[in-house]
């Protein structure tokens, strides 16, 4: 309980800009809310899995989205808690911010590709709207809060060609579900963004090399495990696409597989570093 106290103490003292003086009581509070978190992430899916779902396996998708949440949570309780941008790419979260808009924009006026149980009936679509907000609210961090803090040497992977590559890939290459042109590419322009989101951040770790933020760590985990549950969906559905998309259930397969090994490298050392007990290393990059 008196962990739960200390989260909701931080929790207040962000909102209402009270700064602590000692770097020790803030790194108390940051790991306290990072605690408070998990557990009211945690709490959330329960009550969507438990109370607005029909426990079927489309769920996991939903499931998929929580997991997202509670990184972009992590993400927020040590940018306000350190007072620092350091470490986080813009890009990424341009990116990510292409994709909740674009998958809202289908999912809350379509019905094509929610899932089929009852958390795709509100719930599904509340998720990704909070995800959304949060990550409206780092990008401000970023560039207006701590845009002393930001690293953009560092962010330097080109933003127009993944933009560009994936609205061209929804052109010709999409589902057919909801089969109204519109929605169907604006869905898959969601699902190619998603993909090749987290790129511009992987990269900007490999730049600077060295030792990765613990909270940042568990943000990019976050992400990773929503990608392995997102790929899970994929697995078991893409046949169901396969008939009513054309190609579009193998391309998104094989699109959410090439995610993972994006991310793979990143995943190794996390885990040794986990099992290990030791602080988050990653070997710099050559280039």
């Amino acid at each position: 309980m008196a962990c739960l106290a200390d989260g909701l103490d931080f929790f207040y003292d962000m909102v209402a800009g009270n700064r602590s003086s000692k770097l020790e009581e803030r790194r108390s509070g940051s790991n306290a809310a990072v605690t408070f978190c998990y557990i009211a992430v945690v709490t959330l899916w329960f009550l969507i899995y438990g109370r607005f779902s029909n426990m079927d396996f489309s769920a996991i998708i939903t499931g998929a989205s929580v997991v997202q949440l509670l990184g972009w949570s992590i993400l927020s309780v040590k940018i306000r808690g350190s007072k620092s941008a350091a470490g986080l790419s813009s890009k990424t979260l341009t990116m990510w911010v292409i994709h909740y808009c674009c998958r809202l924009c289908s999912t809350t006026l379509r019905n094509g590709y929610v899932p089929v149980d009852r958390s795709g009936d509100g719930a599904y679509q509340l998720v990704d709207f909070m995800s959304l907000c949060t990550v409206l609210h780092l990008l401000y961090c970023v560039h207006k809060t701590y845009a002393h803090t930001y690293q953009e040497e560092h962010d330097s992977l080109p933003l127009g060609p993944l933009v560009a590559g994936c609205f061209t890939l929804s052109l010709f290459i999409r589902g057919n579900l909801i089969k109204v042109v519109y929605f169907d590419m604006v869905w898959t322009m969601s699902a190619y963004a998603e993909i090749f989101a987290m790129v511009p951040q992987l990269w900007m770790m490999a730049q600077q090399g060295g030792q990765v933020d613990g909270l940042t760590g568990h943000y990019v985990a976050c992400i990773v495990i929503s990608g392995v549950l997102t790929w899970t969906f994929w697995w078991w559905t893409y046949p169901q696409m396969e008939k009513r998309g054309g190609v579009a259930g193998h391309v998104m397969l094989c699109l959410q597989t090439l995610k993972l090994i994006f991310s793979a490298d990143f995943m190794y050392y996390y885990a040794m570093a986990f099992i290990g007990g030791t602080n988050l290393v990653l070997p710099a990059s050559e280039l």
